[in-house]
């Protein structure tokens, strides 16, 4: 096998996909959880994972499993939101109109990283996550940061369409950050 989608939602982009719920149809299509991944060792080149980590219970837990996983030479990617300035949030919500979600930012923080929004359980600042990655096996990590321009989107009454526009006196809002990993070689050799 080569893939496996680890959280897919709606959008599975693996070979085997594996989501908590049932959202597709599908041969390839697991019902199951990230921290408890019901696979053989050493079976996928490459775990892929969009938008999960922050609603897991546990990322390690979910680390040391892709890593038990994974072949050798295989590699873990994720992809998770990062922007965790509450005040920026508001500002952009309240400024595309997006007025509940703009107060549900007014949460409070509890924990060490903890949250609780939109099932967001997490905070993941790269140096959290990086740590994470280590206490796992992996020492190989290559972090991206992904940006995007600030919108807004307004309904034009007249041709009844929404017009979108991009707000450029904001600047880029740095909103989720992609890493690759590869665990340390012969990992699996050492472990107890």
């Amino acid at each position: 096998m080569r893939i496996l989608d680890v959280g897919c939602g709606d959008n599975p982009k693996g070979d085997v996909n594996i989501d908590l719920f049932f959202y597709v149809r599908g041969e390839n299509f697991i019902i199951g959880e990230a921290h408890h991944l019901p696979f053989k060792t050493g079976v996928f080149e490459k775990v892929y994972s969009k938008h999960c980590l922050e609603h897991l219970e546990s990322p390690l837990q979910f680390f040391k499993e892709a890593k038990r996983i994974l072949k050798n030479g295989g590699t873990l990617e994720c992809i998770y939101p990062t922007d965790t300035k509450l005040t920026k949030k508001t500002i952009h919500n309240l400024l595309n109109l997006h007025w509940s979600s703009a107060f549900k930012w007014r949460t409070k923080l509890t924990g060490e990283q903890k949250i609780n929004y939109g099932g967001h359980k997490w905070q993941l600042p790269d140096d959290r996550v990086r740590r994470l990655l280590r206490k796992a096996g992996f020492i190989e990590v290559k972090f991206t940061k992904i940006s995007f321009p600030t919108i807004r989107m307004d309904s034009d009454q007249k041709k009844k369409r929404w017009k979108i526009f991009i707000n450029t006196y904001l600047p880029r809002w740095q909103i989720e950050t992609m890493f690759v990993a590869k665990p340390t070689r012969n990992s699996r050799l050492h472990e107890t």
